[in-house]
């Protein structure tokens, strides 16, 4: 510790080198007066940049030690042996339903409501009996359904696929299936509510795709425990010895060993088959929990569709889809969907709940997302859950509306994009940027700033959204761009930027 007169010493010395340095500052600009010199310093990266001098190869063998599974793909796929998938990844976002019987009150918005934890048995915690929830069949009817409004919305807006929750986690299907009796043959007079989904998506020129639920918490019930990590509570979430033990979640305590997950399995596998045939060319299946089919199996009945869950990367929510992570994952040479909630403040609703009414993305963060997502090469899979009378949300409409006008303007930096790593995001701008060509897309900071590095004299720099010239800095292979703030909007004001030979 410093003694009084020392501390007047290095004060002392302190204000005689600011006076001696001072001169030196007034001759050199500083970063504040610099805005290239202080936009160069801000982009510099200082993270660890584990696809750096990396392989494809090299990558995938590190992305198995140190990623979250659900951003591994099982397979590189070839995009020149498989023409027809090419359509899901010059789109590049998706509408996300997840809608059923967990929409329905007194639910919570998430099936996951019938699994016993501490978390959920706590007073105001989401915990429901799956008697309960699954007690909403007898009376849910849709009478507002229309997915054809859903869709042409959907579709203005630029959204170039759907995905349906035909089946989720509770066992109940959305069509009236032939086998077993827990769907809408039965409980709803044999209204078939995929259909009309099928129909709205190929009126409105929407990809059709269908969510699969491989585990079926209905079946057989009375014999699963309904804890995770399993701790033996009962359908009634009462503590129980089972006998034998269950080994997981799934589990099935069957009259012969054996027998009972044979059952679970046929009766799901001919609800897929029954997908597969009723409703004309589907485009997409995604998966969750586990496959019921194989993508042999599947091409047998639908030669061109495309499977999405295990065949590609996808994960979920900003805790597996920060850039730097899914940068890993287009470097490695994988496809990838972000599929992602479209809530401002965290909720564990992947159906709907009423809070999702008011809590909810606007127009810039979706946009902001869609940018983020294909400038690191992948998909936008955003969730938004109608209401249980079959109306959607009065706000998407509002949005689809708001992102109709930007699409006008501004496709072009997001559809049909190259995709193919090395993608310029994270390596030479930390601007969410895209390319097609030679033609770069960059979307400006908070500040309406753009800055690239390790580039070429670019050939031109206009604002997307108007086609004006904007003025810019070039220098040190490094190009600054900045949008006056009178031209500038609430949503993402894209700037273009040409090259004469791809920007190197």
């Amino acid at each position: 510790m410093f003694r009084t007169n020392d501390n007047f010493k290095w004060l002392a010395l302190a204000a005689s080198l600011v006076s001696a340095i001072s001169p030196l500052r007034a001759e050199e600009p500083t970063l504040a007066e610099d805005p290239f010199a202080l936009a160069k310093q801000q982009h510099q990266q200082i993270e660890e940049q584990p696809w750096v001098s990396r392989t494809p190869q090299e990558l995938q063998l590190w992305a198995k030690d140190n990623l979250h599974f659900k951003l591994r793909a099982r397979t590189v796929i070839d995009a020149d042996a498989h023409p027809q998938w090419q359509w899901f990844r010059k789109s590049g976002l998706g509408l996300f339903l997840h809608w059923g019987l967990a929409s329905v009150p007194p639910n919570t918005g998430d099936a996951w409501a019938m699994v016993y934890s501490k978390d959920r048995s706590k007073e105001n915690g989401m915990l429901r009996t799956p008697e309960e929830m699954f007690s909403v069949a007898d009376t849910w009817n849709p009478a507002s359904y229309d997915p054809g409004k859903w869709m042409a919305a959907a579709s203005k807006g630029g959204f170039g696929y759907a995905v349906l929750t035909t089946r989720h986690h509770d066992g109940y299907c959305l069509w009236p299936s032939e086998q077993g009796d827990w769907d809408t043959g039965e409980h709803m007079n044999g209204r078939d509510l995929v259909k009309d989904y099928v129909e709205a998506c190929r009126e409105n020129n929407i990809r059709v795709g269908f969510y699969y639920s491989g585990p079926n918490w209905h079946f057989d019930y009375k014999n699963k425990d309904f804890s995770w990590p399993p701790q033996g509570y009962n359908y009634k979430h009462d503590k129980v010895e089972l006998d034998p033990p269950l080994a997981a979640i799934m589990g099935y305590d069957p009259p012969l060993p054996g027998d009972g997950d044979r059952l679970e399995q046929a009766e799901s596998t001919e609800q897929v088959r029954e997908l597969m045939t009723r409703y004309g060319p589907i485009d997409m299946m995604w998966w969750d929990g586990n496959s019921i089919m194989t993508e042999a199996e599947l091409a047998e009945i639908q030669p061109d569709i495309f499977v999405a869950r295990g065949n590609i990367a996808t994960p979920e929510g900003i805790h597996h889809g920060a850039s730097e992570n899914v940068k890993v994952t287009n470097q490695a040479g994988w496809w990838w969907e972000l599929c992602i909630k479209s809530e401002v403040t965290g909720t564990p609703y992947w159906h709907y709940n009423n809070e999702l009414e008011t809590n909810h993305w606007n127009t810039a963060t979706i946009l902001s997302e869609l940018v983020r997502c294909r400038s690191l090469g992948g998909n936008l899979l955003v969730n938004v859950t109608p209401r249980p009378n079959g109306e959607m949300m009065d706000w998407f409409y509002d949005v689809c509306d708001e992102m109709a006008e930007w699409m006008l303007h501004s496709r072009e930096a997001i559809y049909d994009v190259d995709l193919d790593a090395p993608l310029p995001t994270l390596d030479r701008t930390q601007n969410f940027t895209t390319k097609k060509g030679n033609s770069w897309y960059a979307m400006p900071n908070q500040q309406g700033v753009v800055f690239i590095s390790d580039i070429a004299a670019p050939k031109s720099v206009t604002l997307l959204r108007t086609g004006e010239t904007l003025a810019y800095e070039f220098r040190d292979n490094a190009l600054r761009v900045e949008v006056p703030a009178a031209m500038r909007t609430e949503l993402p004001d894209m700037i273009k930027v040409v090259f004469t030979g791809g920007g190197k």
